[in-house]
C-alpha cells in the first residue's frame, strides 16, 4: 500500500508545481499559460522561453515539476514490489520470486472457476471410467486446456484429466495432483515382468532416467533415479502396478523428491496415474493416492486386459518392464 500512496503523492506534487508555474506565466501571457494547462508538452517550450527571465519566477517551479514527474515515471516503471536488476545482492532471485508470485496469481485466477466432476466419470478416449473418491475432484482435459491457455502449464499430450484433493490449492507452490494419462499403443505385455528382480528393474530405470536427463536443454537441473522407495509390483488379478521413485536433482538448489506411479493395463492401452516432484515426507500420501485411483478405475466391458487377443489385437511395441522403468516413452516423469 505504501508504494501506491507514494506514487499518488509524487504525481500530485508534480501537478501542483506545474500549475504554480502556469500561474506565474498567466501574469504576462495568459494564452500561453492556458496552452500549458491544456497541452502539457507546451511546458517544455515555456521552460526554454522563460529560462533567462528569472524575475518571472517560472523556471524553478517548472524544472521542479519536470523533475518530480520524471521521478514518478521511474517509480511507475519499476512498479511496487519489483526490484531493479542489480539493485541489491541477489536481485535476480528477488525478480524470480516476483515472477513466481505473479505466475501463481495467474494460475489461481485461471483455476478459480474451472469445472470439476465427482462420482463416476467416463473417459471415452480411453474406453474407461473412474469412480472419483470422496474428497477428490476430477478436472478433464478440455477444462485444463481452457484454464491454462497461453501459459506453459497445463495437461501433457496424453493427459485425460487431473484428480485433485479438495484441500489442495493448485496455485500453491507445494500443490500436488494426480495426472491421469492414457496410452493407446495397444495391449502391453506383462509376461516378462514377474521374472524381473528389483535390482534389474532399478538398473534399467536408472539408465533410462539418465538418458532422459541427458536430453534436457542446457541450464536445466540434472536428475537421477536414486532408488525405488516402493518396488514395482504387479497385481496379476487386477492387472495393475504401483511404485515410488526417489529422484535426486543437482545444481544450485539440490534436493530429492518422489515420483509415484500406478498403471492399469487394458485391451488396447494403459491408464496411468502419476504424482511427480512431491516431498519425501508425503510418501504414504503419494503412494496411497495413485494406488487408490488405479483401483477405482475400470475399462468398459470387452476392453479389459483379460479381453485381449494375442492374435487379433494390436500389441504395443514395448512391454510392461519398459513402461515401468522408463525405457519406453510414456509416463509423465520429473
Amino acid at each position: 500500500m505504501f508504494p501506491a500512496l507514494l506514487l499518488v503523492v509524487v504525481a500530485v506534487a508534480a501537478g501542483l508545481l506545474y500549475v504554480f508555474a502556469a500561474v506565474r506565466v498567466w501574469r504576462s501571457e495568459p494564452r500561453l499559460a492556458l496552452a500549458m494547462l491544456l497541452v502539457w508538452p507546451v511546458g517544455a517550450y515555456v521552460l526554454a522561453r522563460y529560462w533567462n527571465r528569472e524575475e518571472e519566477g517560472v523556471r524553478v517551479p517548472l524544472l521542479a515539476a519536470f523533475g518530480v514527474f520524471a521521478l514518478w515515471l521511474g517509480f511507475f516503471a519499476l512498479r511496487p514490489g519489483e526490484v531493479a536488476p542489480g539493485a541489491v545482492a541477489g536481485g535476480g532471485d528477488a525478480m524470480d520470486a516476483t515472477a513466481d508470485a505473479h505466475g501463481a496469481a495467474q494460475r489461481r485466477r485461471a483455476l478459480a472457476h474451472v469445472a470439476t466432476s465427482r462420482g463416476r466419470v467416463d473417459m471415452p478416449v480411453a474406453k474407461a471410467s473412474i469412480v472419483v473418491p470422496e474428497h477428490f475432484r476430477f478436472i478433464d482435459r478440455v477444462a485444463l486446456q481452457r484454464a491454462f491457455a497461453g501459459s506453459g502449464d497445463g495437461p501433457g499430450p496424453r493427459t485425460v484429466g487431473w484428480l485433485v484433493h479438495e484441500r489442495v490449492d493448485l496455485a500453491a507452490e507445494d500443490a500436488w495432483y494426480v495426472d491421469v494419462e492414457h496410452f493407446a499403443d495397444g495391449f502391453v505385455s506383462d509376461e516378462s515382468f514377474a521374472g524381473q528382480s528389483r535390482e534389474t528393474l532399478l538398473a534399467a530405470g536408472q539408465r533410462a532416467t539418465k538418458a532422459l536427463s541427458d536430453r534436457q536443454e542446457a541450464g536445466e537441473a540434472e536428475f537421477s533415479l536414486v532408488d525405488y522407495v516402493e518396488t514395482p509390483r504387479l497385481d496379476a488379478s487386477r492387472h495393475t502396478v504401483a511404485w515410488v521413485e526417489e529422484i535426486a536433482y543437482t545444481g544450485k538448489h539440490a534436493y530429492h523428491a518422489l515420483d509415484c506411479h500406478a498403471v492399469r493395463l487394458g485391451r488396447s492401452g494403459v491408464l496411468a496415474f502419476s504424482i511427480t516432484g512431491i516431498a519425501p515426507a508425503r510418501r504414504e500420501l503419494c503412494l496411497r493416492s495413485v494406488r487408490l485411483l488405479a483401483g477405482r478405475s475400470s475399462f468398459e466391458p470387452g476392453q479389459t486386459y483379460a479381453d485381449r487377443s494375442r492374435l487379433l489385437d494390436r500389441k504395443a511395441t514395448y512391454d510392461l518392464v519398459a513402461l515401468v522403468t522408463g525405457a519406453a516413452p510414456g509416463l509423465r516423469r520429473h
